[in-house]
């Protein structure tokens, strides 16, 4: 698990990733989710999932990463 979690910090910036892995979960769920149920179910779906899939991916930096937020810039 430390070695997904190396490669995922190495990617990009933490917020950065978070902004793309919370994109990634609205448009892969909530997109099919409004062609079977409609547009407020895409929000909703569409929402809760890059919601869920960011706090998975904050939870595994802080997780294996704690100091990361400190690094010097």
């Amino acid at each position: 698990m430390r070695a997904l979690a190396d490669f995922v910090v190495s990617l990009a910036p933490p917020p950065l990733m978070v902004a793309i892995v919370f994109a990634l979960a609205y448009l892969l769920v909530g997109i099919p989710v409004q062609f079977r149920r409609g547009p407020g179910a895409r929000d909703a779906f569409g929402t809760l999932a890059g919601l869920f899939a960011a706090l998975v991916y904050i939870t595994l930096v802080v997780g294996f990463h704690p100091g990361i937020h400190m690094t010097p810039r």
